[in-house]
């Protein structure tokens, strides 16, 4: 924005500066050469404030259009902002600890994003909980107003502690997250957490992949297993940092490294001779065929079922793995979508309920294969057969005819379920909610209120 020319101007305040404390204000002015005057009637700028009397709006009204320019308080407010010192600032309110000016400062919107975390990173919580005193509070709403996405669907997110955990989540800026790791703590409810689910604000930014490599340092020194274990998960880790991970020898730390697949194959071996660490492993390791054949030769029966989950064997892997014919692998084999034909058919033919089940869960199979299975009109096929989104659409409407409540919530949370039949669902007030967090259904949606 352009400066305005306050060189020699009589200046005079009206109502109440917002962002910015009068004195500030005053000798911002005086320094770019304006006259500060304490009546109307020798302004030739107006400074119009908030709160500004109505008896004086209707005055400067009728000033302005002859003799007088009127500017506001905002427009202010933003310029001095722009021009402001603020390294001066920085190093004052470090030497002066006044926390009041820098909520002030904090509640300045026009400064920009790497200011705001300047500020922020001086602010005192006083080793009180994030929303705990008024003052944290105010300053908690800003970091979320700012930064975090959500609140443009729910305002109410930036009122709550939830703000500064989603805020965490999504952020980008690592100057950001160093200076939320270094806050109060705070955590959600464990409730109805997922699995590998941050729960605090420290675990949130130790899985998030935009950390700074200074702040995974200070997570490993701190030495809190919670923390490692989601930067053990944290995509961007360096191999330095996951050789520092690993070195911890903690268990919990390891099996997070290994489902994240951050480890090198050197540590393959040393993972396979701890029997917690080597059924993780075998369930997500990246195999190709030397690496399967490496793994395999040496697997007794248990370890060769958790193998068979793994989602990356291949056809000629899952034939090997037929061979041993181990009742539990076939059933996880028969799941998966690179499972030769032939095994389907051949374990099909064979009427088996829970093989049965297991190959509705399959999404590659035939049409006729679902067709068949829906056939059979067994209610344990069916669950899978609603949770299958490769199920045909014709027979996910034939499943939403059933009076059956339990399928009915499975085929809500299918992606392919048909929107017609979700729409039909979402007048019981017991399956909205699963329908409102179907992908299909909030895309549905969106296209509907066009946005």
């Amino acid at each position: 924005m352009n400066t305005i020319n306050y060189e020699k101007e009589n200046i005079f305040f009206t109502g109440r500066t917002n962002r910015i404390e009068l004195e500030e204000l005053e000798k911002y002015l005086v320094q770019r050469g304006a006259i500060l005057v304490p009546c109307l009637e020798k302004a030739s700028i107006v400074i119009k404030g908030k709160y500004t009397p109505l008896t004086i709006e209707d005055e400067l009204y009728e000033l302005s259009k002859t003799c007088i320019d009127i500017i506001d308080i905002n427009t202010l407010e933003e310029e001095l902002s722009k021009n402001l010192d603020i390294d001066s600032i920085l190093l004052a309110i470090k030497i002066s600890k006044d926390q009041e000016r820098l909520i002030k400062l904090l509640n300045n919107e026009f400064f920009e994003d790497e200011i705001f975390i300047k500020l922020l990173k001086l602010y005192d919580f006083k080793n009180e909980d994030i929303y705990d005193t008024d003052e944290n509070r105010d300053v908690c709403t800003k970091i979320a107003e700012r930064f975090c996405s959500l609140i443009e669907t729910n305002h109410n997110i930036q009122y709550s502690p939830i703000g500064v955990y989603y805020t965490a989540l999504e952020a980008q800026d690592s100057k950001l997250l160093e200076v939320i790791y270094n806050m109060p703590n705070y955590a959600i409810s464990d409730k109805n957490a997922q699995e590998d689910q941050p729960l605090s604000l420290k675990e949130v930014v130790a899985l998030n992949p935009n950390s700074s490599k200074t702040l995974h340092l200070q997570i490993l020194k701190n030495n809190k297993v919670n923390e490692l274990k989601f930067l053990a998960l944290n995509d961007s880790i360096s191999p330095m940092v996951r050789k520092k991970l690993y070195e911890k020898k903690n268990q919990e730390v390891n099996i997070s490294l290994i489902k994240a697949g951050n480890f090198d194959d050197e540590l393959i071996n040393e993972f396979l001779k701890d029997d917690v660490l080597k059924k993780e492993l075998l369930k997500v390791l990246k195999l190709d065929d030397e690496l399967f054949e490496r793994v395999y030769k040496d697997l007794d029966d248990v370890s060769i079922i958790y193998l068979s989950s793994n989602e990356s064997i291949n056809t000629s892997m899952i034939e090997t793995i037929f061979e041993k014919n181990i009742d539990n692998a076939n059933i996880n084999l028969l799941k998966n979508s690179n499972c030769d034909i032939s095994k389907i058919d051949e374990y099909l033919n064979q009427n088996d309920k829970v093989y049965n089940i297991s190959i509705a869960h399959n999404e590659a199979i035939s049409k006729e294969h679902f067709e068949k299975l829906f056939s059979l009109d067994d209610y344990d096929v069916n669950i899978s057969l609603a949770q299958n989104i490769s199920t045909p659409k014709d027979i996910l409407v034939s499943l939403s005819k059933l009076e059956d409540r339990y399928i009915h919530e499975v085929l809500c949370a299918n992606e392919s379920t048909p929107i017609n039949v979700l729409l039909q669902f979402q007048y019981d007030g017991g399956l909205k909610p699963i329908i409102s967090n179907n992908d299909t259904f909030r895309e549905f949606t969106r296209k509907m209120i066009g946005m």
